[in-house]
C-alpha cells in the first residue's frame, strides 16, 4: 500500500517536471530513434554480401534496439520516470548501443559511426549548450578509446571524426540555446498577454458594474423624487390649510387633516426606510444579527406595521422557532402582507402559514386577488417594478426586491405561485442551523395566541 502511494507520488511528481514542449520533445527524440533504426537497419541489410555478411552481433544488437525504441515510444517511460534520470538512462543507452553496433560493422571502418552525430542532436534538443558540449566531448572519447581498443583509428578517422562530434555539438548546442531562449521570451510574453488580459477584463468588468451603478442611482434618483413628490405634496398641503384656516376649520375636519398629514408622514418614512435598505444591500452592509424567534411573534408585528389584523388568517402548524434577524424578517412580512392587501378585493382573506421539516420553516402569503402571470413572476422581484398597481395604490415597487434580498442574505429563497382557487402566493424558506452554527442566544418569549 505504502509503496504503491510512493510510485503514483513520484509518478505525479515525474509529470509535473516536464512541461508541454519537453513532453513534445521527448515524444519526438522516440519518433527519430525509430526512424534511425528503419534507416540503419535498412542500409545494414541491404549490404549483407556485398560488405559484410550478416553477424549475430549484429543481429542481436538490431532486435534489441529495435525493443528498446518501441518502448520508449509506445510506455513513455518519460511520462512517469524522473527526468533526470531517464535522459540519463537514455543517453548512456544510445551511446552503449551505437559503439556495439559500431564494433559489429567494421569497427574503425565503420560507417556508422555518423549515428554519433545523431546522438549529439538528441542531447542538444534536451539540455543546454554546456551540457551538449559535454556529451559532444563524452561520446568523442568513448569513440577514440573503443576504437582504439579495437585495433586504433585511421590517422585521417582521428583528425576529422572526433573534432566532427564536437563541431556538431558546437552548433546543435547554439541552435537550442536560441531556441530555448525564443521559448522563454514567448513564455514570458504569453504570461504578460494572459495577465494583460486578465487585467483589461477586470476592468471591463468594473466599467460595466459602474454604468450599472450609474444607472441605478439615476433611476433611483427619478423614483426617489417622483415618490417624495407625492407625501410632500400631501403634507405641504395640509400645513397650508390649517395655516390659513385653522381658525375656520371645525375640529373634526382639522383632525382628519392631521390624520391625513400623518399617514403622508408614515409613507415618507417608509420610502425613506426602503431607499436606505436598497442603498445597503447595493453597498453590500447589511448586517444581520440572527435569534431564535417564535414565528407568531414575526407575524404579529408585520401585521401591525403593515394594518392587515383584521384581514389576516393565521396558522403556524405547530411551528415553535426560527431562527433569523427578527427586525429583518418583520420587513419582508410587512412587505409582503401589505403586497397582499393592495391586491385583495374588498373582504377578502389573507391566508398566512407557517409550516417546518428538517432543513427550513417556510413562510406562506397567499390573497385571493387576481394572481400573477406565470412569465411576471420573476419580475416582481425586481426593483422598481410594479405591476397592474391601482393608482390609488402608491409606491416605489422597491417592496419585494427588498425582501428578496433580505430572505437571500439568511441564506433562504423566496418566491411566487399561483395559489389554488387564484391568487398569489408567495413563500419564503429560512433555513436552519446546524449544531455547528447555532451562535449562544436567548429565545423570544412569546405568549400563544390563536
Amino acid at each position: 500500500m505504502s509503496r504503491s502511494g510512493d510510485s503514483e507520488t513520484e509518478n505525479t511528481n515525474a509529470k509535473k517536471a516536464l512541461s508541454a514542449s519537453e513532453l513534445r520533445t521527448e515524444r519526438s527524440i522516440a519518433l527519430i530513434r525509430i526512424a534511425v533504426i528503419v534507416v540503419v537497419a535498412g542500409v545494414y541489410l541491404s549490404s549483407i554480401g556485398i560488405r559484410r555478411p550478416l553477424g549475430p552481433l549484429a543481429v542481436s544488437i538490431l532486435a534489441l534496439v529495435a525493443i528498446y525504441s518501441l518502448w520508449t515510444l509506445v510506455a513513455r517511460p518519460y511520462e512517469w520516470m524522473s527526468p533526470a534520470r531517464f535522459r540519463a538512462a537514455t543517453l548512456i543507452a544510445d551511446a552503449a548501443f551505437i559503439t556495439l553496433w559500431c564494433k559489429a560493422t567494421g569497427g574503425a571502418a565503420s560507417e556508422f559511426w555518423t549515428l554519433y552525430l545523431i546522438a549529439v542532436i538528441a542531447v542538444a534538443m534536451r539540455f543546454d549548450l554546456v551540457e551538449t558540449l559535454g556529451a559532444a566531448l563524452g561520446l568523442a572519447l568513448l569513440y577514440v578509446v573503443v576504437m582504439s581498443m579495437e585495433g586504433g583509428l585511421p590517422r585521417t578517422s582521428l583528425l576529422t571524426r572526433p573534432p566532427l562530434m564536437l563541431i556538431t555539438g558546437v552548433a546543435v548546442g547554439l541552435l537550442a540555446r536560441e531556441r530555448r531562449v525564443d521559448e522563454r521570451q514567448r513564455e514570458t510574453l504569453t504570461v504578460i498577454a494572459e495577465d494583460r488580459s486578465r487585467a483589461l477584463a477586470e476592468e471591463q468588468a468594473l466599467v460595466s458594474r459602474l454604468r450599472q451603478v450609474d444607472l441605478a442611482k439615476t433611476e433611483f434618483v427619478a423614483v426617489a423624487s417622483h415618490e417624495f413628490r407625492g407625501p410632500l405634496a400631501g403634507i405641504l398641503g395640509v400645513v397650508e390649510t390649517l395655516r390659513a384656516h385653522d381658525q375656520e376649520l371645525e375640529p373634526d375636519v382639522r383632525i382628519e387633516l392631521l390624520e391625513a398629514a400623518a399617514a403622508q408622514a408614515e409613507r415618507l418614512t417608509r420610502l425613506v426606510e426602503d431607499l436606505l435598505t436598497v442603498s445597503r444591500i447595493d453597498d453590500g452592509a447589511l448586517p444581520l444579527d440572527i435569534q431564535p424567534v417564535h414565528p407568531r411573534r414575526l407575524i404579529f408585528e408585520a401585521m401591525q406595521a403593515s394594518g392587515t389584523s383584521d384581514l389576516v388568517s393565521l396558522e403556524t402548524g405547530g411551528v415553535q422557532r426560527v431562527w433569523c434577524d427578527a427586525d429583518r424578517i418583520v420587513r419582508v412580512l410587512t412587505n409582503l402582507l401589505d403586497n397582499a392587501k393592495k391586491y385583495s378585493p374588498p373582504g377578502g382573506i389573507v391566508f398566512v402559514t407557517v409550516s417546518e421539516d428538517e432543513n427550513a420553516v417556510t413562510f406562506s402569503v397567499r390573497d385571493e386577488g387576481a394572481g400573477i402571470p406565470s412569465e411576471q413572476r420573476e419580475e416582481v422581484f425586481e426593483r422598481f417594478r410594479r405591476l397592474m398597481v391601482p393608482p390609488e395604490k402608491p409606491g416605489a415597487g422597491l417592496g419585494l426586491y427588498i425582501s428578496r434580498c433580505l430572505v437571500e442574505a439568511h441564506g433562504g429563497g423566496i418566491r411566487v405561485v399561483e395559489a389554488e382557487g387564484g391568487g398569489a402566493e408567495f413563500l419564503f424558506s429560512l433555513p436552519k442551523p446546524t449544531a455547528g452554527e447555532i451562535p449562544v442566544a436567548t429565545e423570544y418569549p412569546i405568549s400563544a395566541r390563536a
